[in-house]
């Protein structure tokens, strides 16, 4: 490895010449001095830099600090996935993985299966971030694990350790208080609907419900996917958001691409919005943000995700209706239908889940909701006489 001070445009430049495995590459970092009266400090700092890439570069693979080789790992991972799924892991092992095992200075070698596992009972009993007491929910630690084993089993690959310490290694055990799945009837959809009258979300969330969509879908959805002559509209587009907002023509899977009958309901919903985004069109002018998108802002602009998730919770909230998740509404898409007669198959097409035991599941979560409802409306029925006396005998 080699490190040379370097001048740009008047200001010095650490230059950088190191292998990583069996690649050479350079690397020049701005030490944000200007040239005149600064080279005894830039030499310094290029002192601190050579020093720590040695610390980084020449220690053998195995040996290499968990941290430095998970953050350099990340880096690798950028151009292979999504840049949605990319921004999660950035987090997780920015914001977490990295805080926690830096002050423990073990290697890779040195990472063991109790250290896994006292991480995750860390995160689950006071992980959280926000100041707030408590952990993180078992749902976020499974994509802390996802991280850690995918990245352990990278350098198991490039034989930089000789066996995955987080294979095998167990979550928490699950907490008992977790969300149960919200299942809405038609009766009740509609009560909710009500709710929404005159709000932006109103036609979002009743596009929403006929089909099912994901937040990911319905946000995605654009006019040139809308074919009012044929009466389709077709899945195609995605808009999702970790750190920044991603508009893919990709769908979570491919069961998820799909092109439905354009219910006459919708039809009229569509058509409504349309003529209020010409509208808007006009009285923006040149302001108005142009996109095929369906559902925006009145200017134009494309509604964030989290604003869906956000906004959809306050009306909720604010007319006394029990709070439920944006993708309850996909569950309730599957309790309609199931009042409505549909088998499995039928609900799983509809659905565009990948299988069909997917969709039992989700039938099988709504018949026990069915049969707790059916019980609490059989009890009282019945009437003992309110009173223990025994007859008399002759």
């Amino acid at each position: 490895m080699t490190a040379n001070l370097k001048v740009k445009n008047d200001r010095y430049y650490a230059v950088i010449n190191y292998k990583e495995g069996n690649e050479y590459k350079q690397k020049w970092i701005a030490l944000g001095l200007p040239t005149k009266n600064n080279k005894r400090k830039a030499e310094a700092m290029l002192d601190e830099i050579k020093r720590k890439f040695e610390e980084q570069y020449s220690t053998p693979a195995g040996d290499m600090l968990f941290v430095i080789y998970i953050k350099q790992w990340l880096e690798k991972k950028k151009p292979l996935i999504q840049m949605s799924t990319w921004e999660g892991y950035e987090i997780y092992v920015t914001r977490h993985i990295v805080p926690y095992f830096e002050p423990l200075k073990l290697s890779l070698r040195d990472i063991r299966p109790q250290h896994i596992k006292d991480y995750y009972e860390f995160k689950y009993t006071r992980g959280r971030l926000d100041g707030k007491e408590g952990g993180l929910s078992i749902a976020s630690i499974k994509k802390h694990a996802l991280v850690i084993k995918e990245a352990l089993t990278d350098a198991l690959v490039g034989e930089y350790i000789t066996r995955n310490p987080a294979e095998g290694v167990k979550l928490p055990a699950k907490e008992t208080t977790t969300r149960e799945k919200v299942f809405l009837d038609a009766e009740q959809a509609n009560l909710m609907l009500k709710a929404f009258k005159g709000h932006p979300l109103q036609a979002l969330v009743y596009v929403t419900l006929y089909y099912g969509l994901r937040r990911s879908e319905v946000l995605g959805l654009r006019w040139s996917a809308v074919d009012f002559n044929q009466g389709t509209l077709t899945i195609n587009h995605t808009v999702v958001k970790n750190r920044t907002i991603v508009r893919k023509d990709t769908t979570k899977t491919q069961s998820s691409y799909h092109t439905y009958w354009l219910i006459d309901d919708v039809r009229e919903a569509l058509l409504a919005q349309r003529e209020r985004q010409e509208h808007n069109k006009k009285e923006f002018g040149a302001t108005y943000k142009e996109s095929d998108y369906i559902f925006t802002w009145d200017d134009g602009t494309l509604y964030r995700p989290d604003y869906i998730t956000r906004g959809f919770q306050r009306v909720l909230k604010a007319h006394g209706i029990p709070i439920m998740r944006f993708h309850d509404l996909r569950h309730s898409t599957a309790s309609i239908l199931y009042d409505k007669g549909w088998d499995l198959k039928d609900s799983q097409s509809w659905l565009r889940h990948s299988s069909v035991e997917m969709t039992g599941d989700i039938y099988t979560h709504i018949t026990e909701a069915r049969k707790a409802r059916m019980a609490a409306q059989l009890n009282s029925t019945f009437d003992l006489g309110g009173t223990d006396e025994r007859p008399e005998e002759d």
